[in-house]
């Protein structure tokens, strides 16, 4: 780094073409933030009045976005959205639509920063939308790991890791080589969601590339990862090395912010080992290294740490130092992260100091941030302080109060990571899939080529079996886990618990119970379904019966669901459709489609739902309100198994069944079904059943 510094210095000094002087500034401006991120902005303030003076527009765009990537990392925030709207601006003068998209891109990491995952995923997913139309398709890479890491912040590590493997597989498909960063965030997402020994393959596989490529950075960064690991297992000698080795290549590289957080995670092992002076000592020269970089957010979270240490030595004046420091720092800046671990911290530590007021006074505060945020981990751990303090004090119901709102809370996370975790791993099946796929799809074509059709024929069918057994595999270990994990849980609270509940407890237990297994019932039954239909099994009984009241019955059943989310549905059935049929197929497929319009239509919008007889048969219309469907979603609808890109907008279970098991009986009734997107309106299914059918 120090000599593409030097060479760019020299080049600068010796150019007399004033466009080519900014550009080279630029460039020096990046080469130079790791190591100085203060030298970095000054460069580009320079270059700003250097390219105005001459009118360069391309070369003071950039500097505007340096600016501001420079000051976003100074934590200086309000200067770096100031900095990114006159690079927007400039860019969109140019008509550079990848200029725009790089301001848009920096936009969203800077939300990031703020904690303000929702804002980051905007910009980001909107700088993907500017990319869609252009061949960039390493930058759309870039933007889709940002995405990832946008997340994995928010601890949404399913759709982390499924951005994630779409980059990988961009870079992939187009013979880029895949960033060794890329396998290290992909391996942080298996750590948090603690296979770790997944997690530890991609860190190796990051090192080993950052080493065959001599990419000295990510191999500290990699180690460092490796470290983490470890230290998450309490093998805290082994971690302290990797962390050390770590200190070492950043520290030579002279990135001190990556430096800084290798400090940060030996003194973390060093208080957890209970070596609390070392882990003083290594806490105050990541502080240090903080100011010296003025990045307020990282000199708040220091601060935190140190009174941790503190608390934990029973030193409570010197961590109350350090909390309040750390909170008025993260006020100043809008780190509401930070703000809400000083205000637990300080409520921690008036409540043993007996000060209740006070300490009510931080946990209110640090509940009302974290309620903001939604970060229920951080919302479990304040009621379940809040129970020990009013229960220490004799104020029961309220003790009761939290205790009851920390277990709900507890319940949703364990319930969410485990939901997450089984998503991975039925993602991660699709991406393996996917690139089995596409070296069976070599293997035909040699196949092919050798004229061996019947041993292609067989090929395929193998294919499919093996392809229907890992789907089953992954929806049964998804959709069968989950509700068998919360039976299992709730017949324990029974088993253990049962002299301290009153019969109305039981009775939600109870309920909890009988909804769960309603939920598996549900997927086991479709299973069965679609079992007997490809097996011939599956009766079908012709009779007379009035299509409309049927009609109106399923559609009945799903008025309740759909005023919880505030939709509306809206029939137009003609009266009197008289139909001979199989009733019980028929109303299996209505049901099938009117639960999806349910399941995907967006909040406070409506579906259509048109029923009539046309030409001897019953034609039926269901419009939903959902975002519409891709192309992709489009070739694969009626599919076993088959996840869309669309998600149910109410967090309701989907097994990927319903709609083949619709088809198949639609079929079976001699009729006609299909869907015609109408993106981003919506989608309409049709379904057609002859009238008179012997």
């Amino acid at each position: 780094m120090e000599d593409l510094i030097s060479a760019l210095e020299a080049e600068i000094g010796k150019t007399s073409d004033t466009e080519n002087k900014i550009d080279l500034m630029n460039r020096l401006a990046e080469a130079v933030r790791p190591g100085n991120i203060e030298k970095s902005l000054s460069i580009s303030i320079e270059t700003i009045e250097l390219a105005k003076s001459i009118s360069y527009k391309e070369g003071l765009a950039q500097a505007y976005r340096k600016c501001g990537i420079s000051c976003r990392l100074l934590s200086r925030y309000d200067d770096a959205f100031q900095f990114f709207e006159k690079a927007l601006e400039v860019f969109s003068e140019i008509n550079d639509p990848v200029g725009k998209a790089r301001v848009i891109n920096s936009m969203g990491n800077l939300y990031l920063n703020l904690g303000d995952y929702k804002y980051s995923l905007d910009y980001l997913h909107r700088c993907l939308l500017i990319l869609k139309d252009l061949n960039e398709k390493k930058f759309e890479a870039s933007v889709l790991t940002n995405i990832g890491l946008a997340y994995q912040e928010s601890g949404d590590y399913t759709s982390s890791l499924e951005s994630y493997l779409k980059s990988m597989q961009i870079y992939n498909e187009n013979a880029f080589d895949v960033p060794e960063s890329l396998l290290n965030n992909i391996g942080i997402v298996y750590m948090n969601l603690e296979d770790y020994k997944t997690s530890l393959e991609y860190f190796n596989r990051s090192m080993k590339l950052a080493t065959e490529k001599n990419n000295i950075l990510d191999r500290g960064f990699a180690l460092g990862n490796i470290g983490i690991v470890h230290s998450h297992i309490k093998e805290y000698e082994k971690a302290i090395e990797y962390y050390n080795e770590s200190f070492v290549i950043l520290h030579s590289l002279g990135n001190k912010q990556a430096e800084s957080n290798a400090l940060v995670n030996i003194g973390k092992a060093y208080k957890d080992m209970g070596e609390f002076d070392k882990a003083i000592d290594y806490q105050n020269s990541h502080l240090n290294l903080q100011e010296e970089i003025s990045d307020l957010s990282g000199k708040a979270a220091a601060m935190l740490s140190l009174g941790e240490i503190y608390f934990e030595m029973d030193n409570p004046e010197q961590a109350k130092k350090y909390y309040l420091d750390a909170l008025r720092i993260s006020q100043d800046i809008g780190d509401t992260i930070n703000e809400t671990a000083a205000h637990i911290n300080l409520g921690k530590l008036f409540a043993k100091q007996e000060n209740t007021v006070i300490a009510l006074d931080n946990l209110y505060m640090a509940i009302d941030l974290a309620e903001k945020r939604n970060a229920k981990k951080d919302i479990s751990g304040i009621h379940k302080i809040l129970y020990e303090i009013f229960r220490g004090i004799g104020n029961y119901e309220k003790a009761f109060h939290h205790f009851e709102q920390y277990f709900t809370t507890e319940k949703e996370i364990i319930n969410l990571e485990s939901d997450r975790k089984m998503k991975s791993l039925s993602i991660q099946y699709q991406f393996l899939n996917a690139e089995s796929e596409k070296k069976i799809a070599l293997q035909e074509k040699e196949i092919y080529m050798l004229k061996n059709i019947e041993l292609a024929e067989a090929n395929e069918n193998l294919i499919k079996v093996n392809e229907e057994k890992n789907e089953f595999m992954a929806v049964a270990a998804h959709d069968l886990r989950n509700p068998l994990s919360g039976i299992l849980s709730f017949s324990r609270k029974i088993r253990t618990k049962f002299d301290s509940y009153d019969k109305k407890k039981i009775c939600e237990i109870a309920h909890n119970i009988e909804t769960t297994s309603e939920k598996m019932f549900e997927l086991i039954a479709k299973l069965l379904d679609i079992n007997a239909i490809e097996s011939g099994k599956r009766n079908i009984t012709f009779q007379n019966f009035d299509a409309s009241d049927l009609i109106e019955r399923v559609v009945n059943d799903y008025q309740e669901r759909s005023e919880k989310k505030d939709i509306t549905i809206i029939c137009n059935i003609e009266k009197d459709l008289f139909i001979r049929s199989d009733s019980s197929a028929f109303e299996q497929i209505l049901d099938n489609l009117v639960s999806n319009a349910v399941k995907f239509t967006l909040r406070g919008n409506k579906i259509h739902v048109k029923a009539g007889e046309i030409n001897n048969y019953i034609h039926i219309e269901i419009k939903d309100g959902g975002p519409g469907m891709t192309e992709s979603d489009m070739q694969k609808l009626f599919g076993r198994f088959t996840r869309l890109s669309a998600q149910p907008t109410g967090d309701e279970n989907s097994t990927g069944l319903g709609l083949s098991i619709a088809k198949k009986l639609t079929e079976l009734l001699s009729g006609r079904i299909w869907c015609e997107n109408n993106s981003p309106q919506g989608s309409v299914f049709k379904l057609e059943i002859p009238v008179n059918k012997e």
